[in-house]
């Protein structure tokens, strides 16, 4: 029997005022402009089939082939790099360790579970909306520290948001790999992360300024990453 997740509901102000994006907000609006599509991505076809542990294997096989090679991109050393204060560059270099000491192993444990050779992975094409994804932030990671620390935050909240339908529906995953990917992005330590970037959005970023796009384009390509993961399955 499966267990249905409900989907997540439009998105209000104030939604996420516990993790700091209070009303009025610069987090809050920026979230609030992309709500639209924001929305259409954590409610995705591929989210939700994840969710409800009927996601094809091909399909999280092709997935999870195209987000490892998205997260050796590097963008925490860019972010840590460009941070302003000796204080943030030390909160990203402790978050940076724990992806190594987690997130890696969580790829390369599926990736033999699922019988993916390293051939087969290195010479997997990306996906149209990965190579958009990756290339668009090889130009964030060469701009500012508003811009960056804005896409960080939105790729690191969006997930945080498709990952807490399951929390909010009291539904736990079955399928392993499916319950892995979801205790990565829910759960007090990523709570408390995905807030101290609000925080930094909060403190640096500028809703007339270009973070905005930036913000808005990082959704609109997080949408598009989870629709290409058919594509190639």
């Amino acid at each position: 029997m499966v267990n249905h997740v409900p989907e997540a509901p439009a998105s209000k102000s104030g939604d996420w005022a516990f993790l700091g994006a209070e009303s009025g907000s610069v987090a809050d609006r920026l979230y609030l402009s992309a709500a639209e599509e924001w929305n259409r991505a954590i409610n995705s076809r591929f989210v939700n089939e994840l969710l409800d542990d009927t996601l094809p294997d091909n399909v999280l096989v092709s997935y999870l082939i195209q987000d490892f090679k998205f997260f050796n991109q590097g963008i925490m050393d860019h972010a840590i790099a460009l941070a302003p204060r000796e204080e943030t560059k030390e909160m990203l270099r402790k978050q940076s360790k724990f992806f190594a000491d987690e997130e890696a192993p969580y790829f390369t444990d599926f990736l033999k579970v699922y019988h993916v050779t390293d051939e087969q992975y290195e010479h997997a094409p990306q996906t149209p909306a990965n190579k958009e994804y990756c290339d668009y932030l090889a130009e964030v990671v060469n701009g500012t520290w508003e811009e960056l620390i804005t896409a960080l935050c939105c790729m690191e909240w969006l997930y945080l948001a498709w990952a807490k339908r399951t929390v909010d529906a009291g539904v736990v995953q079955q399928v392993p790999a499916h319950k892995g990917w979801v205790d990565l992005h829910e759960g007090e330590l990523f709570r408390a992360w995905t807030g101290r970037l609000i925080a930094l959005v909060n403190e640096y970023a500028s809703v007339d300024g270009p973070e905005a796009e930036v913000f808005r384009r990082i959704v609109h390509l997080e949408r598009r990453f989870f629709e290409d993961a058919y594509d190639l399955a």
